[in-house]
């Protein structure tokens, strides 16, 4: 095991003999008399673990010495003073300098010994607490890491969910991509539709790119290979391309994607329900359309044939020499049927009112649809987590 390094310096020649004596024996000892060979020594040399000095080096204080010095620590770790007076002035020149320790002449070699001793403790004890502290901040550093990117992964979810088209999720998974410094592609396998494929790199994929994601639509929801990863879904496939094995982040990445396919996939399901529950309003509205004017034109032609039944009728009681009970007869069976055409028009009226009332909820549906999209719009400004 290596000795402690200990520098002296004093510009009595023979006291620092007396110093080195009594201390080579637990610390390698170097002496010096003034402070420019101390330059000289430091130069190139690591640090000493202790320096002490005396307050008075010709015509040099010490303690002006050791201020200049204590911060930068290129000459020791730590200092130690002494003085030949021990007055309180003294004490506290000695700890306004910043140094660690002070002794008083002339200096019990037996209690130097302990209080140089002391002070490699102190420094080891310092040493354990800094790198205690360093491994804290660095696992306070990796945890706001991890938290910074599930909170993206959130984040990325939360703008999903406000997604009304393949093409503004693609956009937004992509984003997250670029964020995380990730490249991949992403293939969609809408219901009634052909699939499509993007590449976060080039926009298009690759004939192999899309070949390797249809191969593998039918593998789990997880599956790696090398250092790609494809998260699959009946809807939708997401293929990383450069997930490295072995790295907290890629464990973190894998947790967050896995979550991330699935609400891609619901986001498209529901796409799909809203894509046609729109077409099914549109062909309601257009057959309610259609059969309001069929009614109309019905009605009209109704209308018509009454009316002519009706005067071809009056005109044959002028031409037809009938009996009184034969007019009367006949002008019964105008009556009749006038009063089942009245009853006609209250039930054309009635469908009228229904017809009326789907086409109203059909344009309700529509402004619902309409403002859901606005909203999704308004919302992706989301504030950043973490």
């Amino acid at each position: 095991m290596l000795k402690p390094k200990v520098l002296i310096i004093d510009d009595d020649g023979a006291y620092l003999e007396l110093l080195q004596e009594a201390l080579e024996i637990d610390f390698t000892v170097v002496c010096v008399t003034n402070l420019t060979d101390v330059n000289i020594i430091t130069a190139e040399a690591e640090a000493f673990d202790i320096a002490l000095v005396d307050e008075n080096i010709g015509l040099e204080k010490g303690s002006q010495w050791i201020k200049q010095q204590v911060d930068g620590k290129k000459v020791a770790k730590s200092f130690v003073l002494y003085s030949g007076l021990a007055t309180e002035e003294a004490i506290l020149k000695g700890l306004a300098c910043g140094a660690d320790d002070f002794l008083a002449k002339p200096i019990s070699l037996l209690a130097l010994i302990r209080k140089l001793k002391r002070l490699i403790e102190y420094q080891d004890k310092i040493n354990t607490f800094e790198s205690e502290l360093s491994s804290k901040d660095r696992v306070i550093n990796i945890s706001m890491a991890q938290a910074s990117k599930y909170g993206s992964c959130m984040q990325l979810t939360s703008k999903l969910n406000q997604c009304f088209s393949l093409e503004k999720i693609r956009d937004e998974v992509f984003s997250y991509l670029y964020s995380m410094n990730l490249q991949g592609c992403i293939g969609f396998y809408p219901i009634n539709e052909s699939a499509s494929f993007y590449s976060s790199k080039n926009g298009v994929c690759s004939p192999v790119e899309v070949d390797v994601m249809k191969l593998l639509k039918i593998k789990p929801r997880l599956y790696r290979f090398g250092s790609r990863t494809i998260f699959n879904h009946d809807l939708v496939s997401i293929l990383i391309l450069n997930l490295e094995d072995g790295t907290v982040d890629t464990d973190i990445y894998i947790d967050a994607l896995a979550s991330v396919i699935e609400c891609v996939g619901a986001r498209i399901a529901f796409i799909t329900y809203q894509n046609s529950l729109v077409g099914v309003q549109e062909k309601i509205q257009q057959a309610v359309i259609q059969t309001k004017k069929m009614l109309v034109v019905s009605k009209q032609h109704q209308q018509e044939v009454m009316s002519e039944i009706v005067t071809n009728i009056g005109q044959s009681f002028h031409i037809l020499d009938l009996s009184d009970e034969q007019e009367q007869y006949l002008t019964n069976l105008v009556h009749s049927a006038l009063k089942k055409h009245t009853q006609d028009d209250i039930n054309f009226l009635e469908v009228g009112q229904l017809l009326d009332d789907a086409l109203h909820s059909v344009d309700e549906l529509k402004v619902l649809n309409s403002r859901q999209v606005d909203e999704g719009e308004i919302c992706d400004e989301d504030d950043e987590l973490f």
